[in-house]
């Protein structure tokens, strides 16, 4: 690990919402919107917390695709409509197939394989999207 390298994993954020590359990424170039106050499903936002998510949409597939991104994959992970259970966060993560990155899944190990550190892709985002 570089110490003066970048060490950031949030690319954008607001009081409502942070999108950002996981630590522990199931896919590389991995992005993650996840809302700062406990919000187990989308019925139970407020539209400031709405807005803030469709920002982050937004934002997250944009940028994947000025990075070259074929197809992104989007999958939402909130709480059950009827769980008594509300401390959960509302958690989007999206996937990119990129033309020129290696497979990300190796059919014979049965594993993910990620080959790139989180905090130089958010780094490159942050870079996209500020520029």
């Amino acid at each position: 690990m570089n110490p003066d390298g970048p060490n950031a994993l949030i690319v954008w954020e607001n009081e409502k919402a942070m999108l950002f590359a996981p630590k522990a990424q199931v896919s590389e170039w991995e992005l993650m919107l996840m809302t700062k106050a406990p919000c187990h499903h989308l019925l139970s936002a407020d539209t400031a917390t709405r807005n803030a998510l469709d920002t982050g949409i937004r934002i997250a597939v944009q940028t994947l695709e000025t990075l070259g991104a074929q197809m992104v994959t989007s999958v939402e992970f909130s709480g059950r409509f009827n769980s008594p259970v509300t401390e959960q966060h509302l958690l989007y993560s999206f996937i990119p197939r990129l033309p020129y990155a290696p497979g990300t899944f190796s059919e014979a190990q049965m594993r993910f394989i990620a080959g790139c550190y989180p905090e130089d892709f958010s780094f490159a985002c942050r870079k996209l999207l500020f520029s």
